[in-house]
């Protein structure tokens, strides 16, 4: 049994650095031969709604995530902060579910074990702030907006915008060990030790971490850019497997 997972690629525009890294992913030997194929949330850094015209621009990611299908792995997309709403995208992509979007954590018995994975923003459950901004953006009105209101074009812009925002915020002092801390801290309150693995990102900061009192273990392979790894788990034995190639490098991490 092998598992492969990345998450916090943030992708930004078709063939960017980060989109490289997401096709070395997609075609390392280890993730071929897995299976089970974890995409963690904020592949993207901008995503959201059922606009075909993601398809067209990201055709040679969604056609290497089908390729791992038909092969017959299996294949999660678990939405992100910055990559939502994308039910009727993939449903357009894969009229029969072969393929889907995920907005809540998906538990997972595997040979005996059990597993948990998410984006992993629910762990944070010291930020108020942040965990109000997350019911908005996945609330029945915006998902609406997303869905049949907002055209493509105008979300881009607006995207655009939030994104060189959103850069200049994470541009600033970023306390890892701080961040690893608290959502360690949050991993214990959100799922208590109830689950063998827990598999998320969203903190931007790699862990491997077993939870006290338990034999719960807490996995996040950090700002996949940074890090320049992905997390591979083999027969229930985790490691953090190094791109051969180097990729871009990248600081900081607004989440």
């Amino acid at each position: 049994m092998k598992i492969a997972a990345i998450s916090d690629v943030h992708v930004k525009t078709p063939h960017d650095e980060a989109d490289k890294l997401l096709s070395a992913f997609l075609d390392h030997p280890e993730v071929q031969s897995a299976d089970y194929v974890l995409l963690l949330g904020d592949i993207f850094d901008l995503m959201c709604g059922p606009h075909e015209e993601y398809i067209k621009l990201y055709s040679h990611l969604f056609d290497r995530m089908d390729a791992l299908h038909k092969k017959g792995k299996k294949v999660f997309f678990l939405e992100g902060n910055h990559d939502v709403h994308l039910q009727g995208l993939f449903l357009k992509r894969w009229p029969n579910f072969e393929i889907l979007s995920e907005q809540t954590p998906v538990i997972e018995k595997i040979d005996g074990k059990l597993y948990y994975f998410s984006h992993g923003d629910e762990h944070e459950v010291d930020n108020e702030a942040y965990q109000r901004y997350k019911e908005i953006i996945h609330s029945a009105p915006l998902r609406f907006v997303a869905n049949q209101i907002m055209p493509y074009a105008v979300l881009n812009y607006v995207g655009e915008k939030a994104s060189k925002i959103s850069r200049k915020k994470g541009s600033r002092k970023f306390d890892a060990e701080l961040v690893r801390n608290r959502f360690r801290n949050g991993v214990q309150t959100t799922t208590k030790g109830e689950f063998d693995f827990v598999i998320g990102g969203h903190s931007h900061v790699k862990d491997n971490y077993t939870l006290p009192g338990s034999n719960s273990v807490y996995l996040n392979n950090g700002y996949a850019l940074r890090e320049n790894t992905f997390l591979l788990i083999d027969n229930h034995v985790p490691k953090f497997i190094t791109f051969a190639s180097g990729s871009t490098s990248a600081s900081g991490g607004q989440a």
